[in-house]
């Protein structure tokens, strides 16, 4: 029958080893929560409440797909790094006891004619929701609330100019960390977890953050933990290195109203099942480094031997700012001196012109006609 269905091709032994062992996954969501990279992000169609909408609804199915399976949630602010959800010291085991206790308690205080002081700040939530869901869509839009309306003019102000930027290798060492801790200090023989991070971002620049970014992406290469890189508005390369380092999904989002359907059709699979599917791949990597002495990204630089530090142009001081390194002043001033450009023709011409100089200047001579 093999024969007849077409599925020899498929390797029985190792298929079935992965589908019988169903180990669980964990999903570290890293969303960008820069205020001005989100105000020009609506101009390409989508909002920052609609993009968390449908992050809410990937996280669901996310969770849907195993009992077993976890979720983290951390903003990447201008400022900070922030938990949305788990936050460290709140307990989650009475949020749906609370809304079911509420929803039983709502006719009687109607009758009554007055409500408690209590159930005013609570979040309105639907009571026939599944309760991990409820739980997650709460603490997510309870404290993406509070950290926005924590955010003055002055956060996202850089040297006088506004910038939108914001803390991303801080959120993916949070990230590494909260990895690590899960599963870090696991034996051999107990439960096991897959785990990889996602990041949405909308931030243009992180020339900066090269050097944590980079350790970051390292770490997370010798941990085996992916990263995926959903991204809206401009390509930022330290991204596309991440996802090809770690092996991880990069998606450029040509229609961010559409942002659902990505993330459901690419970033929803764990790397497992991303063996057996044909998923979206990049054309070309920009792996072009940032210097250390004006954070610009530069095709060609200059390299500490000791360090391995990327210079724009060659220290004035003549040492590494980085290892304190002094470096040979011959190797300087012929580093420093400007290439001298001569070109094939005026070569030509000079040889020509002096040949004719020499031939005239032998006696008993003429030219004959050309």
């Amino acid at each position: 029958m093999n024969a007849v269905d077409g599925s020899s091709h498929v390797p029985q032994d190792g298929f079935a080893s992965e589908l019988e062992e169903e180990l669980p996954s964990l999903l570290v969501l890293v969303l960008d929560t820069s205020p001005l990279g989100w105000g020009g992000a609506q101009s390409a169609g989508i909002s920052l409440r609609e993009a968390v909408a449908s992050l809410l609804i990937f996280i669901n199915s996310h969770l849907a797909l195993n009992h077993s399976n976890e979720v983290a949630v951390i903003a990447s602010h201008p400022t900070c790094v922030k938990y949305l959800y788990p936050v460290p010291g709140e307990d989650y085991s009475m949020v749906g006891r609370k809304s079911t206790v509420a929803t039983g308690a709502e006719s009687s205080e109607e009758t009554n004619g007055h409500q408690s002081n209590g159930d005013q700040n609570e979040i309105p939530s639907d009571a026939s929701m599944y309760r991990q869901f409820r739980v997650v869509n709460e603490s997510v839009m309870k404290q993406l609330e509070l950290l926005l309306l924590a955010t003055s003019p002055s956060d996202i102000e850089h040297n006088g100019r506004m910038t939108d930027t914001t803390l991303m290798s801080g959120a993916l060492s949070v990230s590494l960390a909260y990895i690590n801790r899960l599963i870090g200090g696991v034996n051999d023989d107990g439960p096991k977890v897959r785990a990889r991070i996602m990041v949405v971002s909308v931030c243009s620049d992180l020339s900066s953050q090269y050097v944590p970014i980079m350790n970051c992406i390292f770490a997370a290469q010798k941990m085996k933990v992916p990263i995926d890189i959903c991204k809206i508005g401009n390509s930022t390369g330290f991204l596309e290195q991440a996802a090809d380092t770690t092996g991880g999904v990069y998606m450029h989002l040509e229609h961010p109203r559409g942002m659902i359907q990505y993330l459901l059709t690419a970033f929803l699979p764990d790397r497992v099942l991303r063996k057996h599917l044909v998923l979206p791949t990049q054309s070309s990597i920009d792996f072009r480094a940032a210097c250390f002495c004006h954070n610009k990204i530069v095709d060609i630089g200059y390299v500490c031997n000791i360090c391995l530090s990327i210079y724009c142009e060659p220290p004035a001081d003549g040492s590494c700012a980085i290892c304190d390194t002094i470096f040979d002043p011959k190797n300087l001033a012929e580093l420093l001196k400007k290439p001298v450009v001569v070109t094939t023709a005026t070569q030509k011409f000079k040889a020509k012109k002096k040949k004719k100089k020499e031939f005239e200047s032998i006696p008993g001579l003429t030219p004959g006609p050309s």
